[in-house]
């Protein structure tokens, strides 16, 4: 298999502040793993979007898991169909 040949469209959802922050509730992009949907993320998001997203703390869950590595690093395969869901940082005292 070459580099991109999995690649399928997925819906991208953002939940609370992220929502307000993206400015979008939900994005269908092209991506394959984790690696291909930040570049399609960064090309489809404002400077300051793109801020909020990768901050500190933001987890990403796939099929309701959260990976377990920082989404920003991460390579992990996205399998076709699956649901793709930024959170931002739990906050609270």
């Amino acid at each position: 298999m070459g580099i991109g040949s999995g690649r399928h469209m997925v819906a991208v959802k953002f939940f609370a502040s992220l929502r307000e922050d993206v400015g979008h509730d939900q994005l269908a992009l092209v991506a394959g793993n984790v690696a291909e949907l930040r570049d399609a993320l960064a090309a489809q998001l404002s400077d300051d979007a793109k801020l909020a997203l990768w901050a500190d703390g933001v987890r990403l869950a796939i099929n309701q898991q959260f990976l377990a590595s920082d989404w920003r690093t991460s390579s992990e395969d996205i399998s076709l169909g699956a649901e793709i869901a930024f959170l931002p940082p739990v906050t609270g005292g």
